[in-house]
């Protein structure tokens, strides 16, 4: 079972897409399906969970089998204290996605959705860098082709954008990983793309520079820090509610995983160039997407702006490289993941009702719909690091970590935290108070389907809000590891 563990995980969600689409199942037993697989991969996920050892050094559950052999691409999966928040992240938002997406009549959303999940989590666990590749790739089909074709508005275009962006990362990527295993092979005789002996590798400091920028052009895309941004707001905006969601709360997650994984993983000591350039865009993009975010009249823009600031902050978090700044980071991952998944599920719901997401067309819900503002309220509070919920504490952790490396750096955190409050206030009273408007004058408050959608990510925030030592015991001995290890081989490279 152990063996197998990381590989049911990945693949169970695509073998239920193969089956179900050979036996041309009808739509019934196709979301039937789907959701029971979310399920099933839920509960492999809570067991390795349970089985999991934060003190033990390195990966676990590691399945490690040769593939292409003579080009040393082999089936490496493992998990350690990073990749299990992000798979626990994943695995709890993807029934409560297949639960929005129940009434969904075409057939194209269940099965990309599907994929999408295998590409997340065999991305998350990958530890050969071929195999990682193809698992990224494969997170970029189901995107595009449910954008392109459910989208709204200039949605093929901005499909079309967001491909050209993340292949053109995902080229200097894969130009980066192919010299990596050309060197390999000079120095030993024989290829290998496996993670930890990639890792051993030691290269002049100017070569080191131009392999790790590689790397970095595909994460700064993904995550996306200012100046790699341009495909975030429009792809945001066209995106159907599933898409933005997994947008949202998953793939601009993968971008910071890549950078601790790869970027301090195989290139420790080079990042040390890059961290004051990263940390400068983090800085430059947490004040200007929260500023855009404040500007903003239309719902799904406006998120998507507050999501880029705060994915800005968890860069910052990652490159200060102290225990306070990478649990911070690690923890908003996954608790700011939660709350853009409820806020964007909400938002969903709310175009459904109203057909806008407009602030101006918007009013007066509170008053006749009240479970439905209280949750909203509650989410949109939560991005902007409401005390009590899961994303303060990730929040103030990393502002912690970074009065910890430098009193500006502290203080330029810290007004996130003001700048959020200020869009989130004044969003919420214009949206939820005041007169009704035309679109909202008959607005039908939250079912109870539609509760048992958002309660659960609601509870989550809550738990990890009061309760962060039942959390940390899972990540933290790992991460001192890591950057104990990290400082000895930045030690040795000077």
């Amino acid at each position: 079972m152990m063996e197998m563990l990381l590989s049911l995980i990945v693949f169970l969600p695509m073998l239920f897409a193969m089956v179900m689409g050979l036996l041309r199942v009808s739509h019934a037993v196709l979301r039937i399906g789907a959701m029971l697989s979310a399920l099933a991969v839920l509960a492999l996920v809570f067991y390795a969970t349970l089985h999991f050892d934060p003190h033990a050094s390195g990966m676990q559950f590691v399945r490690h089998l040769p593939w292409i052999k003579n080009y040393g691409i082999s089936y490496y999966l493992g998990l350690d204290a990073i990749s299990l928040v992000i798979l626990l992240m994943i695995a709890v938002l993807m029934p409560l996605l297949h639960l929005y997406m129940w009434h969904y009549e075409k057939r194209g959303y269940w099965y990309n959705m599907l994929l999408l999940q295998t590409g997340v989590t065999g991305a998350v666990l990958s530890l050969d860098l071929i195999l990682f590749y193809l698992f990224w790739e494969t997170m970029l089909l189901p995107i595009f082709i449910m954008i392109g074709r459910y989208g709204h508005g200039m949605n093929q275009f901005h499909a079309m954008k967001i491909l050209l962006m993340t292949v053109l990362g995902s080229m200097a990527m894969l130009f980066s990983i192919l010299y990596l295993g050309y060197e390999y092979y000079d120095l030993h005789g024989s290829w290998s793309f496996a993670y930890d002996r990639l890792a051993t590798l030691h290269f002049d400091p100017k070569t080191s520079i131009w392999l790790a920028a590689g790397f970095l052009l595909a994460f700064a895309i993904k995550i996306p820090l200012i100046g790699f941004h341009t495909w975030m707001a429009p792809a945001y905006s066209s995106a159907p509610t599933p898409a933005l969601v997994i947008l949202s709360a998953v793939m601009a997650k993968l971008g910071a995983y890549g950078l601790w994984r790869f970027g301090y993983g195989v290139f420790g000591p080079t990042l040390s160039y890059y961290e004051p350039i990263i940390a400068v865009l983090a800085i430059i993009g947490l004040l200007y997407f929260a500023i855009h975010a404040i500007m903003e009249n239309n719902l799904r823009r406006m998120f998507a702006y507050s999501s880029g600031s705060h994915l800005s902050l968890i860069a910052l978090g990652i490159v200060l490289t102290n225990i306070y700044a990478w649990s911070g980071s690690l923890y908003f991952i996954a608790t700011h993941a939660l709350a853009s998944g409820g806020i964007f599920l909400m938002i969903g719901l709310l175009y459904q009702r109203t057909g806008s997401v407009h602030i101006s067309n918007l009013g007066g819900i509170a008053s006749v719909a009240p479970r439905f503002a209280f949750l909203f309220a509650f989410f949109a509070l939560c991005i902007a690091g409401l005390p009590g919920t899961g994303g303060f504490v990730g929040e103030l952790l990393i502002i912690v970590g970074a009065f910890q490396q430098n009193l500006g750096i502290g203080l330029a955190t810290a007004t996130t935290m003001l700048a959020a409050m200020t869009f989130v206030f004044w969003m919420l009273q214009r949206t939820l108070f005041g007169p009704a408007r035309t679109h909202t004058e008959h607005f039908a408050d939250l079912n109870n389907k539609e509760m048992l959608m958002l309660a659960p990510i609601a509870l989550l925030l809550v738990v990890t809000g009061i309760a962060p030592s039942l959390f940390a015991p899972l990540f933290e001995p790992q991460l001192q590891e890591m950057l104990h290890r990290l400082a000895l081989s930045v030690g040795g490279a000077s």
